[in-house]
């Protein structure tokens, strides 16, 4: 009796288990979606083929093993396309060898309805108003396999105004931006808001999309609270993507770097590879360089992968990102301007630069090595000068290489 009790109990032993079957539209909707994010692939490709000339380094070193972030610098808006462009080759070899494509943890506004008229700010108001109803966060989640990411004490506006459109607007937000959102109903010919759903239209769409601060409202704890509820739920969609073995790709610095300094670090990324027992983290460091005669160069630098250690991690990331950034004939031509240097000393500056990325086995752009180095140098100078040594853009040029070389 006991043996016959031990085998009902143990009887899995002698029938195998099976995976459950597949359904026949489970396998469709599986196909739906690489076809999909191959036709986003080709489309990112050949728009930045058409505004920049890319130059990728050190793909050899590009691991996409299970269990992976892919942890990229933030320099522009352009950022994902060149990304997904530069290693869309390598990730079709990933995904037909057997594991997902990689999950982007994107900014948690492209997700939502008007997104496409409050960003970029520049775009004209007869534009917004036309795009306003479009929302295209469906599509990033369930074809792209995109996550929004929510910093817990910070959303934007649109998200809080939409959560109680009737709520009043006095007294919940920032002096500042309540001022703005009026002085726009104003240049409309419309009565001064007092609803929060008065201003949830296209016109004030650049206005709706600015981050407004928990500590900066009022009235606002449960549109918080659900704030919070969400930016959980999302990390953990994110935990649990790298603990199933997926590839996660986050851009550990958060918002775009002003200055083109590489960091600091959210410290999200060090809470993600805890949390989703990461193997790999694959730094990347994109850059770019616009002081050049027709399209702006692009640069997509893959360090080499590092294994994760919570109390290291942080540093060991941004110190390959910045060792990763390639050294460009803009970044020497703007140091030197914002120094005071003239054309002359620009060539020893290049000769010194050059010799120095060699030391360090940084990155160079390949015709700052060749007789053409003199030539790109004065064409960057150029374009440096005209502009002023206090541009943003050669302020930020000159700031990148210094941020590159402070690694060493």
């Amino acid at each position: 009796m006991q043996g016959r009790r031990h085998r009902a109990l143990c009887g899995a032993r002698r029938a195998p288990l099976r995976a459950p079957p597949v359904s026949a539209a489970a396998i469709r909707h599986a196909v739906a979606v690489i076809a999909v994010q191959r036709m986003v692939a080709l489309a990112m490709t050949a728009y930045v083929r058409g505004l920049f000339r890319v130059r990728t380094f050190g793909l050899e070193q590009l691991s996409l093993e299970p269990s992976t972030i892919l942890a990229p610098s933030h320099r522009s808006d352009n950022d994902v396309p060149l990304l997904v462009s530069a290693l869309a080759p390598r990730w079709t070899e990933m995904v037909a060898g057997g594991l997902p494509w990689p999950t982007f943890a994107a900014d948690d506004h492209a997700f939502f309805r008007g997104f496409l008229a409050g960003y970029p700010a520049d775009i004209p108001l007869a534009l917004r108003r036309a795009v306003w109803p479009i929302r295209v966060g469906g599509v990033l989640e369930r074809r792209l396999q995109c996550v929004p990411v929510r910093l817990p004490a910070q959303m934007r506006l649109v998200e809080l105004l939409r959560f109680a459109p009737e709520e009043p607007l006095d007294g919940r937000l920032p002096p500042g931006l309540d001022a703005a959102l009026r002085r726009r109903a104003d240049e409309l010919g419309r009565p001064a808001p007092t609803r929060a759903g008065d201003v949830l239209d296209g016109a004030f769409a650049d206005l709706l999309w600015t981050l407004v601060e928990r500590d900066h409202t009022s009235n606002c704890d449960e549109i918080w609270r659900a704030h919070l509820r969400s930016a959980v739920g999302d990390f953990r969609r994110l935990v649990g993507t790298l603990r199933s073995g997926g590839v996660v790709v986050i851009f550990p610095e958060g918002e775009l770097s002003e200055d083109g300094r590489v960091g600091p670090l959210q410290p999200g990324l060090v809470s993600l590879a805890r949390r989703g027992r990461v193997r790999r983290v694959q730094p990347v460091a994109i850059s770019y360089d616009p002081l050049t005669r027709g399209r702006t160069r692009a640069y997509v630098s893959i360090a080499v992968p590092i294994e994760p250690s919570p109390r290291t991690l942080e540093r060991q990331v941004t110190s390959a990102l910045r060792r990763a950034i390639p050294l460009t004939a803009g970044q020497i031509a703007a140091a030197v301007l914002r120094d005071g240097g003239s054309a002359r000393g620009l060539y020893r500056a290049g000769a010194e630069w050059v010799r120095r990325a060699e030391a360090e086995r940084r990155p160079i752009e390949p015709l700052l090595r060749g007789h053409r180095r003199r030539l790109v140098l004065e064409q960057a100078f150029g374009q440096a000068r005209g502009r002023g040594a206090e541009h943003d853009l050669v302020r930020r040029l000159a700031q990148e290489l210094e941020s590159a070389h402070s690694s060493s």
